[in-house]
């Protein structure tokens, strides 16, 4: 699957997880999801293992009351065409405490 630029998701991925009760290392992996990451390939950039990736992603699903990550990708564009439409601002805003740390690769779209 293709991989999108981290900085285009920041303003819509803060959005969209504001007033989740996700924990910071969620919160990446949510962003990562958004990229098209696969569970293997975030476990590498997450240095664990994919089986940690899969339970991470499945609280991920638990708590955003989603069966699984196309939804969670449905609800993150619907977000993102919402904000586009109102105009707002895409100012990049700090989506953790801690920074996904992904490897270094060229992305496919921008």
């Amino acid at each position: 699957m293709a991989q999108i630029d981290i900085e285009v998701l920041q303003p819509f991925a803060a959005r969209f997880l504001e007033g989740t009760n996700l924990t910071p290392a969620e919160r990446v992996e949510v962003l990562r999801i958004a990229q098209g990451f696969a569970c293997k390939d975030s476990a590498s950039a997450a240095d664990v293992s994919p089986e940690t990736i899969r339970a991470r992603r499945k609280r991920i699903y638990r708590k955003l009351d989603v069966p699984g990550s196309a939804e969670v990708l449905a609800k993150l564009l619907a977000l993102s065409l919402k904000m586009l439409s109102a105009g707002e601002r895409l100012d990049a805003r700090p989506l953790a405490a801690a920074q996904p740390v992904l490897p270094a690769q060229q992305p496919l779209m921008r």
